[in-house]
This record gives structure tokens, sequence and C-alpha cells, in this order.
């Protein structure tokens, strides 16, 4: 099992009582606006805890209400693609892509490399966010995202 996920949380008038298993890596969640996307997204990423449940990834408990269990974002090996993609102005394309990247230059900048040519950013590397289109902002971020989940 890849992700299992049973989760309540009360905001407002508004509760959210999520309950889903799925043996993909990779999830997307599709619903209204205003139904809970965000939040059962960023409370499997540990950004926002719910108020009760249960959340396991790959096999592991990374929340557990009754077992007081809550590990940190960083330890939960989440990638977590914002709306506005958290970009970092100041940095260029393949700057942003190699943020948190840990190791060796020359292996690094390989492997930005690859991610620029796999997700069609050539030509693009030495541009801010600010020059690039909303879908060459997000291609950005995913590759961010591909390249630390690859580590």
């Amino acid at each position: 099992m890849a992700i299992e996920v049973k989760i309540q949380r009360k905001l407002n008038t508004f509760e959210l009582n999520i309950d889903f298993k799925s043996d993909s890596k990779r999830i997307g969640i599709l619903g209204a606006s205003g139904c809970g996307k965000s939040m059962t997204l960023k409370s499997i990423a540990g950004i926002e805890p719910p108020e009760s449940g249960l959340i396991k990834i790959e096999g592991k408990t990374v929340y557990d209400s009754e077992n007081k269990v809550n590990l940190k974002p960083q330890k939960r090996n989440i990638g977590y693609l914002f709306q506005n993609y958290a970009l970092f102005p100041t940095m260029t394309v393949e700057k942003n892509i190699a943020a948190g990247l840990k190791g060796k230059k020359q292996e690094n900048a390989k492997r930005v490399r690859e991610m620029i040519e796999k997700f069609q950013l050539t030509g693009l590397e030495k541009r801010f966010p600010a020059e690039l289109s909303g879908g060459q902002q997000q291609r950005v971020a995913l590759a961010r995202i591909m390249l630390i989940n690859q580590m």
C-alpha cells in the first residue's frame, strides 16, 4: 500500500472527512472549489495537521492521532506542489531545480540537466521565474520535486 489516509478536521462550518487508499506513488485529488483538496494534501505532507485520524505512506505511519504520531514534513518524503509553485524569484530555472540538493557539484549539475531536458525547459536555464509562463513555472517546480524525490 503506497498511501492510506483516514483523517478528520473541522474548519468553522466545514468538516473534512477523508478516507482512501492507493497503491500509486503519485496521487492527484480533483473536486469543487472549497471541498478540502488542498487541506487534504497539506495534511498528508505534514504542513497542516488534521484533528484526528491516520496517515500511512509506504507502510510507515506518519500521522496517528490515537498514538500521538506526527512526523515533521521533512521526514515524510512527500513532494508537494503549491498552487503558486513556491519558486525562488531571485534564482534561475537551473538554480530553482537544484535547490535543496546535496552532494557533488558535477553530479548535481548532471541531474539538473536531465530534469531540464525531461521537463522541456532547455533554453530557459538562465531565466528567472518572472520571465516564464505559468506552465513553465509549473514544470520547474515539478522538476525540482521529482529530482529531490529521486534522492
